[in-house]
């Protein structure tokens, strides 16, 4: 898990995991004319939302093209024939639909297409109410066979929705640091990050967040944290990942989190140059902020 930490004393000092975030904002907090806390959460907050600005993620064309030209393998050992444009993406969609337990697409077997449900009373004795139980039977209704083959497999919209899928999979590494960033106030817009997938990963050791825990009168402790990675989500049952995919997943972030550290960092030694020229060189000098 990737961590963020700044601690705040009752005198103003201030501490850091991070030794170029502490003393920036020890430097930033003298020129900056509000309470240290409220200074530090604001650029506990801004560098988390950086560090989700920053933290990489395959763009979606890149995404649709890999997607678009998975490797076709032979069908039994027969060579296939017709449109195989689609046929790796295809095979990879009904693996992660068997995983999910849904039925797969296209095929020739026959389809269901609806349920019968019947229902039954009978006597049970160890019921103390009345003795008598419901049970209920459910029986799949197929429809006739379909043979379908190439792009046609895909009319149902399956093959777009799992683009998309992939393509907002794709940020979840990021996830982490924008759960933090909203938790100290500073959200992303609307279209980034869901707020249901916000709420559902907020405050999670496999999501993200942050807290600011009070350690003494006048002594704080900011937290932010990013642990999106750990399981595999795109499997029944979400089991862990392999240490290898968790490794790179946090190397991800981290460099993501260091990003958003400098920027950051850039953006608070501007304003103190810009507040303290005037004591340095007799005059101020405007330097546009980040």
């Amino acid at each position: 898990m990737n961590i963020l930490t700044a601690s705040v004393s009752k005198e103003g000092g201030i501490v850091s995991n991070y030794s170029q975030v502490q003393q920036a904002l020890e430097a930033y907090v003298k020129v900056r004319n509000q309470a240290v806390y409220d200074s530090v959460k604001e650029k506990m907050a801004n560098i988390a939302f950086k560090a989700a600005q920053n933290t990489y993620f395959a763009p979606r064309d890149k995404i649709r093209a890999e997607l678009s030209s998975l490797p076709i393998t032979k069908d039994n050992g027969r060579s296939r024939t017709g449109n195989t444009q689609y046929v790796g993406l295809y095979k990879l969609i009904n693996w992660q639909r068997k995983n999910m337990g849904l039925i797969p697409l296209g095929g020739t077997k026959k389809m269901i297409v609806g349920m019968k449900i019947t229902k039954k009373k009978y006597f049970n004795k160890g019921l103390t109410d009345f003795g008598k139980e419901t049970v209920y039977k459910f029986k799949p209704i197929k429809g006739e066979k379909k043979s379908l083959s190439g792009q046609d497999r895909f009319m149902d919209g399956k093959y777009k929705g799992f683009l998309r899928y992939r393509a907002r999979g794709s940020k979840f590494l990021r996830i982490g640091w924008a759960c933090a960033a909203a938790a100290l106030g500073k959200p992303f817009g609307r279209g980034d990050f869901g707020s249901a997938t916000l709420e559902r990963l907020s405050g999670k050791a496999y999501g993200g967040g942050a807290t600011i825990t009070n350690l003494a009168p006048g002594s704080n402790q900011f937290v932010v944290w990013n642990g999106a990675g750990v399981f595999d989500l795109r499997r029944k049952g979400t089991p862990m990942r392999s240490t290898n995919d968790i490794a790179r997943a946090r190397a991800v972030q981290e460099a993501g989190l260091m990003q958003g550290i400098q920027a950051e960092i850039k953006s608070m030694y501007e304003l103190v140059i810009e507040r303290s020229s005037k004591a340095w060189f007799g005059k101020k000098l405007n330097v546009k902020a980040v």
